[in-house]
Order: structure tokens, then sequence, then C-alpha cells
């Protein structure tokens, strides 16, 4: 079930909210806008941008990508070292991290066992953020 856009909004804010007091010595900024969340933080000596979209979020997980200072996905050569799972995905056909709890984890045909349905409830951005984190290196 999607939710009414403002609805929508106002979650990803409240989570992002929530994401930003508890991570706040591991990023520079994390800022929701509309039916996205933009994560800055720094590792490997340069500052990285990760796009969090949730257009059907909390009903489907958030796909993660990581992109430039204009909010452009980049390809895998420039994601964080550690952070992007071997080759494309084979479903979303881009490249991706292996993380529960993020829409290509959930997708993945070797997860289908592991739905998003099982940590909906308990799983929620802040841990999501907080692993994408450590697996980057920040």
């Amino acid at each position: 079930m999607t939710l009414h856009p403002a609805i929508l909004a106002d979650l990803l804010a409240a989570e992002a909210d929530v994401a930003q007091e508890r991570l706040r010595d591991r990023v520079d900024s994390i800022d929701a806008a509309g039916d996205h969340v933009i994560v800055a933080f720094r590792a490997h000596e340069r500052t990285w941008r990760l796009r969090l979209d949730g257009p059907d979020y909390d009903a489907r997980p958030l796909a993660v990508s990581v992109v430039d200072g204009s909010g452009a996905p980049v390809g895998a050569e420039r994601w964080p070292p550690g952070l992007v799972y071997g080759g494309e995905h084979p479903v979303a056909r881009r490249p991706w991290v292996c993380i529960r709890g993020t829409l290509e984890y959930h997708t993945y045909p070797g997860h289908t066992a592991d739905g998003w349905e099982l940590y909906r409830g308990t799983l929620r951005m802040p841990d999501v953020i907080a692993h994408l984190l450590e697996k980057a290196g920040a």
C-alpha cells in the first residue's frame, strides 16, 4: 500500500531526523526531500553521498545508490570501497549493496525467503544507514 505523498514525506523526514541524531558523529548530514533521503558522510579521505529512494516506503524497503553532487547516480567504480557488491544487480540492473533492509537485498533472487515483511516493523532507516556507513568505512 502506497502512502499519500505528504505522509510519506513526513515519515521519511522523521526517520531521517532520528538517524541524524543517532549517527551525528558519523555523518555530515541526512536530509529528507519528498520520497528520498540524501546521506552525506566522510570516508576514505573524501565526502560521499548516498541516496535512499523510498517512493513505496515502508511497504517496500529503501533503494540505495551513490550519487554525485548534482544527485545523479554514479557507476560502481565511483562507490566507496567496500560498499558495492559484486557486479550489476540482476533485477535492478545497476550497482548495489547487499544489506538487509534495502530494496536491492530483498529483490535479489537468492534472498526470496528473507522477505522485507520479516523486518519491516523493526529494521528502520536509521539502522540501515548505520549498516551502510559501516560497510563504507565511515
